[in-house]
């Protein structure tokens, strides 16, 4: 309708009527464009509001999850320590304590940083709209933090690999059957575990004092043992700064 009406003013050499024509062309291009620009920011920041709150959702499971690890690497720390000092007593038969202080400290919780809202949003692009520049920016430095936690949080020492090679399979078996981790339903929907308060494989002291003997003459298993505990160490203190950051990142996101 308006080309065909530009089309005759132009025969008809009527050129401000063109010039008009053309401006009400460009004026409804623009206006359309802008409506559009428009409605897809209302739905970008939509989006964003509703990430907002599946992000704050993740760190409230993070929260927990941390909260949780660091009761379960406190049992695995007083396990290592115990293991440790009776390797270290190398006259004493050790027998079922020993054997049990040294699996439980090869335990670990190998279970990484929840930031599927995050991800998603940024896939989306409309990340910009989730806060002011302040607040993106902090919640980018969390997310990077939580690279660095997954890290060391999935990571394993030697420790684990030698002891699970050398102790006897039985053993092993025995123990998990009658000692195996504590489950437990978090309020965000997650797992936690829990070492159990008490522990009886109910091992034949014969068949005991042989496996933890040849744990006792079993080489570099004390070092390792030793650097096993220092990488949990790691491990708390990076739970504790981390589930500080996590609380802090929550509280700027609900306030």
């Amino acid at each position: 309708m308006v080309i065909r009406r530009i089309r005759e003013h132009v025969t008809a050499h009527n050129w401000f009527a063109v010039v008009i024509d053309v401006a009400i062309v460009v004026v409804g291009v623009f206006l359309g464009t802008q409506a559009n620009n428009w409605n897809q920011d209302r739905i970008d920041r939509a989006d964003a509001a509703e990430y907002r709150q599946q992000i704050i959702g993740n760190i409230k499971v993070n929260e927990e999850d941390i909260a949780a690890r660091i009761v379960y690497y406190g049992q695995v720390r007083r396990h290592a320590l115990a293991a440790l000092r009776a390797l270290q007593q190398r006259d004493v038969k050790l027998g079922e304590p020993f054997l049990i202080d040294a699996y439980q400290a090869s335990q670990a919780w190998l279970r990484g940083f929840e930031r599927t809202a995050y991800d998603e949003m940024v896939a989306t692009g409309v990340a910009r709209n989730v806060g002011d520049s302040a607040t993106r920016a902090a919640l980018s430095g969390y997310y990077v933090g939580g690279r660095g936690f997954d890290v060391l949080a999935l990571s394993s020492t030697a420790y684990r690999d030698r002891l699970r090679r050398i102790m006897d399979l039985d053993v092993q078996e025995r123990i998990r059957a009658r000692c195996n981790d504590v489950m437990r339903d978090l309020p965000s929907g997650g797992l936690s575990a829990t070492m159990p308060e008490t522990c009886a494989p109910g091992l034949d002291p014969a068949f005991a004092a042989r496996a933890a003997k040849k744990l006792q003459s079993a080489p570099e298993l004390e070092e390792d043992l030793t650097r096993s505990i220092g990488d949990i160490d790691q491990k708390m203190s990076m739970f504790n700064r981390t589930l500080r950051a996590a609380r802090a990142m929550r509280a700027k996101l609900e306030g």
